[in-house]
């Protein structure tokens, strides 16, 4: 996608914008609402309120994530011995995906497929929780397939811990070393969107260049695409401009990307991208949970802003207008 250079004598003059990250989250029942939806795959019932009573008492979202998958309701529904020598390495790509929030890279599934083999399901869990790759990406208060959603509710967790929690990555698929930084040779699209995300020129993508919600200095290629909101949304996800935005492109919620993906080919097309469902809040609130964060929001981080007019990180009944939905572009 052609970002033209005629626009940077305008940068100086462009308006500070509202990329801050979500503030995160006193509620602890939202925090188990979405841990039920992404891990257990589905809604969160009764039973439920014992997590948030410990939750509210002072225990932190990594070990409420592994008792979860560590439970026999986690293990029973996505262990499955009928499928023989394949139950646990299909259980591991599970683990993957409802700990990490991606699909297992090659090294990683057979080291963890032995590990399941050798010690069971439970060291599985307790090894990726444990792992540099969780605590950088979630820490202790992060939420695992959320969209960014950080705890910060109980009494025992001090502002400079929340502050401290670190936010899930951008590229974080693209990051095959799992070392934080997305290398040169790590990149899957062209060198112009490489660029676009590297904000210092230093050749790779590392610190606030990889963290969902940083603010791009105000000469950045990256904040000139921001306030150019006629931009092709599609063209800008579309980082290896194959004609499809695949899951590692996607800058949103995997709720949105799975209800957008209608053919269920793990890729968006240009059509199911911006297919009719714009003036549905329903439709567009991915979990149900009555509000719209930026996560599920498949259209630009400006047009959101400009519907989130209390400026809390999300867009309730009340400020989504369907009139205001762009039909288009970034």
């Amino acid at each position: 996608m052609f970002r033209g250079l005629v626009f940077a004598g305008l940068l100086a003059l462009a308006p500070s914008f509202a990329w801050a990250q979500q503030p995160c989250s006193t509620d602890a029942r939202h925090v188990v609402d979405e841990l039920y939806r992404h891990m257990l795959e589905r809604t969160a019932d009764a039973g439920s309120q014992g997590w948030v009573d410990r939750l509210n008492q002072g225990m932190t979202v990594r070990e409420l994530v592994r008792q979860i998958a560590q439970s026999p309701e986690h293990l029973q529904r996505f262990v499955n011995p009928s499928e023989g020598a394949n139950a646990n390495r299909n259980a591991v790509g599970t683990m993957y995906r409802h700990i990490l929030g991606r699909q297992p890279d090659a090294g990683g599934w057979d080291t963890m497929t032995n590990v399941a083999n050798q010690r069971g399901m439970g060291a599985v869990v307790d090894t990726i929780i444990n792992s540099d790759e969780y605590t950088r990406t979630f820490g202790d208060w992060g939420v695992p397939g959320s969209g960014g959603l950080v705890y910060c509710g109980n009494s025992n967790q001090s502002a400079s811990t929340a502050a401290a929690a670190p936010a899930q990555m951008r590229f974080a698929e693209l990051d095959r070393n799992h070392n934080g930084i997305i290398e040169r040779n790590e990149w899957r699209g062209s060198a112009r969107q490489f660029a676009i995300h590297d904000w210092n020129g230093d050749n790779v993508l590392s610190g606030d260049e990889v963290r969902i919600g940083a603010t791009p200095p105000p000469n950045s290629l990256e904040a000139e695409d921001y306030n150019m909101s006629a931009t092709d949304r599609f063209s800008y996800l579309d980082v290896n401009n194959n004609g499809y935005i695949e899951r590692s492109e996607w800058d949103g919620s995997l709720d949105t990307f799975y209800n957008l993906d209608t053919n269920n080919d793990n890729r968006l097309t240009r059509a199911e991208l911006n297919r009719g469902r714009r003036d549905n809040f329903e439709a567009l609130d991915a979990n149900g949970d009555g509000r719209i964060t930026l996560g599920e929001w498949q259209w630009s981080h400006r047009s959101f802003d400009d519907m989130d007019t209390n400026k809390d990180g999300v867009i309730d009944r009340n400020e989504f207008r369907s009139g205001a939905v762009p039909t288009s572009g970034r």
